[in-house]
């Protein structure tokens, strides 16, 4: 008898506010309060907002609105090109498998 594999919940990201982060960002570079006290004042997560304080090349509200994850391989154009030709082929109803998204995905990069 197998036993049921248990469902790990899904991370949660981005879950907080762009305008605390960004006066988050502001304190901690004028050294009003330090990270740990910037965090929890505006409720932000505390290593997001080392690494955006600690990148001064960027401005609080670029540093704020910076994505998360990974960086794609194939460029936001060319992804997003992708995602419009499996659409339509999906409104067309013809089924792509994984395997032929793999393979196009493959070519395109």
């Amino acid at each position: 008898m197998d036993m049921p594999k248990s469902k790990v919940p899904d991370k949660k990201q981005k879950q907080w506010n762009s305008d605390d982060m960004q006066r988050a960002i502001v304190a901690v570079r004028q050294q009003e309060m330090g990270t740990l006290k910037a965090s929890k004042t505006f409720n932000v997560p505390r290593s997001t907002l080392q690494r955006s304080a600690k990148n001064v090349e960027l401005d609080p509200e670029e540093a704020a609105t910076i994505k998360l994850g990974r960086k794609t391989i194939l460029g936001d154009e060319v992804e997003e090109e992708l995602v419009r030709y499996i659409l339509l082929t999906e409104a067309k109803f013809y089924g792509l498998t994984r395997k032929d998204l793999r393979r196009m995905t493959y070519t395109l990069a």
